[in-house]
């Protein structure tokens, strides 16, 4: 890479304020997991009932990636984030409160509206701000977030064992909700959509086609990372002879994976194009994949894990960052509809294998991964995406940008 010139990051204040508005809608995302077991004992609830919460999560994550281009147009990218953060807040704070199982789903679905909303806003303000440096950007701003999935979960069990509960480890979280607003406030004219992006994004410019192509397969490799972290303990449980411990031991080997791989990651993205980058992670991810398909020794399956969390972490920053590239300089809208593929895929992807693993078990059904990662790669072969599409309608009215 020394011949390369990086597109490093500007490492601002605004660009800092983007970073930990991300890490601490990630801190509830992370921690979430780790609420549901504690939530269904306290409400005595079923397990499928309480899966409810994910589905409802889900919902609110789409609702949210259908109406934010058009609240960002209206208030503005930095107004509506700032919303979006108290919103969140707030939401939170609903999760938490006691009045049993309608409460907290209220508080899952307007957690998974804000938080969308919280993620739509920050993407497309990284990747407008920072401009070649803007999937380095993202990347990096993931990387921090994986942090917070190793911290989250941490936190909710320490405080469940203490006299403050689990809900203290949640509202850990509002601190950086805090100091995320203070420097927003103090630095929201960066957070300006650009004008000509406006106007585009107000007209409804179509998108260029490959844009769409992008964005199914941004789909589909969100839907290998899902299903991998969902399912991954029972397939430890099935082949590796693994326990209770299995599921601890599965989403701690995948996700430290996933917070090396963005590290990693942001480093490549200063050097590489996305499409590179995302080769290089199927092939990764199916690496890793394989130790863990092919094998029933535990040790050789966490380690198949670890790998495939590195493959999978640059799905989303790198994949995101592609469907902006292929927007036609339409941030927003692609952010948007971006978060739209993360919710569908979430609920979808899990789904389809679980489904299919009643049926044929879950070893055979993990091989739904490699077919999906494969598609993935194909059209990302077949619809290549190596720059910025330009705009096909050039700005032909004024128009004023909200902050």
């Amino acid at each position: 890479m020394s011949g390369l010139i990086p597109a490093r990051p500007i490492r601002d204040v605004p660009t800092w304020a983007g970073y930990l508005s991300l890490t601490t809608y990630a801190w509830f995302v992370y921690g979430f997991s780790a609420t549901q077991a504690l939530i269904r004992d306290e409400q005595g609830t079923t397990r499928t009932v309480a899966s409810l919460h994910a589905v409802i999560f889900s919902v609110g994550g789409i609702i949210a990636g259908l109406l934010a281009a058009k609240f960002i147009l209206t208030f503005g990218r930095g107004r509506f984030i700032i919303l979006s953060l108290i919103g969140l807040m707030i939401s939170v704070l609903v999760y938490t409160a006691p009045g049993g199982f309608p409460v907290t789903m209220a508080g899952t679905f307007l957690t998974a509206f804000f938080g969308t909303s919280v993620l739509v806003g920050v993407s497309a303000f990284l990747f407008d701000y920072q401009k070649a440096a803007g999937p380095a950007a993202i990347t990096e701003a993931n990387a921090l977030t994986a942090v917070g999935g190793v911290l989250a979960p941490l936190a909710i069990g320490f405080g469940s064992v203490i006299f403050l509960g689990w809900r203290s480890g949640v509202w850990v979280m509002f601190a950086g909700v805090v100091v995320s607003l203070l420097l927003m406030r103090r630095h929201l004219t960066a957070f300006r959509v650009p004008p000509d992006e406006e106007i585009r994004e107000s007209a409804h410019q179509p998108f260029p086609k490959v844009f769409w192509w992008s964005v199914i397969t941004l789909f589909l490799f969100l839907t290998t990372e899902f299903t991998l972290t969902l399912w991954s303990a029972d397939l430890l449980r099935e082949r590796g002879g693994f326990e209770a411990g299995a599921a601890a031991a599965s989403v701690a080997a995948v996700t430290g994976g996933i917070l090396i791989g963005r590290i990693l990651g942001s480093r490549f993205a200063e050097y590489f194009p996305v499409d590179r980058i995302l080769m290089f992670a199927v092939f990764t991810a199916l690496v890793g994949w394989s130790l863990v398909w092919f094998t029933a020794i535990g040790a050789i399956m966490l380690l198949g894990l670890l790998i495939s969390g590195i493959g999978v972490s640059v799905f989303w920053p790198i994949g995101v960052s592609r469907v902006v590239l292929a927007s036609g300089g339409q941030s927003d809208r692609a952010s948007a509809l971006s978060a739209i593929a993360g919710g569908t895929a979430g609920g979808v992807g899990p789904f389809l294998l679980g489904s299919l693993a009643d049926s044929v078990g879950i070893h055979l059904a993990f091989l739904v991964l490699p077919v999906v990662l494969l598609l993935g790669l194909l059209l990302m072969l077949i619809k290549p995406v190596s720059r910025a599409i330009p705009p096909t309608m050039p700005p032909t009215m004024p128009i004023t940008s909200g902050t």
